[in-house]
């Protein structure tokens, strides 16, 4: 497995420690080099690396691509790649792939015109939480689940992500791993649909009308808790259990590595989902009620 991840930040200290088990070379640019040397925790895995400057020059050399880049900046770059000649298998995404559900979806039928795979990182459904509530949901009616993220907002002036029209904002980078997850459980009836500058509130059903009440919000700290019923409230640090030390491995990695370990073992198109993913997502922005 010959692998290219496509961008820095997250592609260096998220994809490459979760990919690395798996390729025999692994291409980045080298106006990274620095980056990634200035991150101690990656020194391990330098080994596979081949640093590149010219993409022309390499472009036939690679199985799988991994994009780590923003949302309108992955549009780009998956077209791009779609128009060269390559041999390239597999498309690593990350989420939501395009800023809006429609650009989302065209460009996934691109994908699969061409006959390449495609996975997008929804790592949520990874987690131990997320199984708990599934099992619930599926053996029981009439359940209340009730999940809150409070989201510390750091950089709120330059940062792309809390920018909703170029793929940022409460619904569009950070509600979009539920909203996933929701389209997966089958829920599509919308109750309750709520945004404003700093929260977001949805109360979504399914048929058997169980109920999951989700308010993701900015806040100070960041904070993640869940309860199932009267069950108890249940609280983690982030949706991924652990702080980020950045003097460590980011542990999205091990949730990165079950994703990647899926999508090469068993690989099975997931277009129809991804559809009813879509629907979902634009099904609840065209209902949201904003408020001041």
């Amino acid at each position: 497995m010959i692998s290219l991840i496509y961008g820095s930040g997250f592609g260096l200290y998220g994809y490459l420690p979760a990919i690395y088990k798996f390729s025999t070379k692994i291409y980045l640019n080298k106006k990274y080099e620095l980056f990634f040397n200035s991150r101690n925790e990656l020194a391990k895995f330098e080994s596979k690396i081949i640093w590149y400057t010219n993409i022309n020059k390499i472009i036939k050399k690679i199985d799988y691509l991994i994009i780590a880049k923003r949302p309108q900046d992955q549009s780009r770059v998956i077209n791009s790649f779609l128009n060269k000649t390559n041999k390239i298998k597999h498309f690593f995404l990350e989420k939501p792939i395009a800023c809006t559900p429609k650009k989302s979806s065209n460009l996934l039928k691109k994908i699969y015109l061409k006959k390449i795979n495609h996975s997008v990182g929804f790592l949520f459904e990874y987690t131990s939480w997320f199984k708990l509530i599934r099992n619930k949901i599926k053996n029981n009616k009439k359940k209340t689940v009730s999940i809150q993220w409070n989201i510390k907002k750091n950089d709120t002036k330059n940062s792309w992500k809390y920018n909703h029209n170029i793929g940022g904002g409460l619904i569009r980078y950070y509600g979009v791993h539920f909203i996933k997850l929701f389209s997966d459980l089958n829920f599509t009836v919308i109750k309750k649909n709520i945004i404003n500058k700093n929260y977001w509130v949805l109360d979504i059903e399914d048929k058997k009308k169980n109920i999951i009440k989700l308010l993701i919000r900015y806040s100070k700290i960041s904070k993640f808790s869940y309860k199932i019923n009267n069950e108890g409230l249940n609280k983690l640090n982030t949706p991924f259990f652990n702080k980020i030390d950045y003097k460590l491995i980011d542990p999205r990695c091990f949730f990165l590595e079950k994703y990647i370990r899926k999508n090469l073992s068993n690989y099975k198109n997931d277009l129809p989902n991804m559809k009813k993913f879509f629907d979902l997502w634009h099904g609840i922005e065209s209902k949201i009620k904003k408020i001041n």
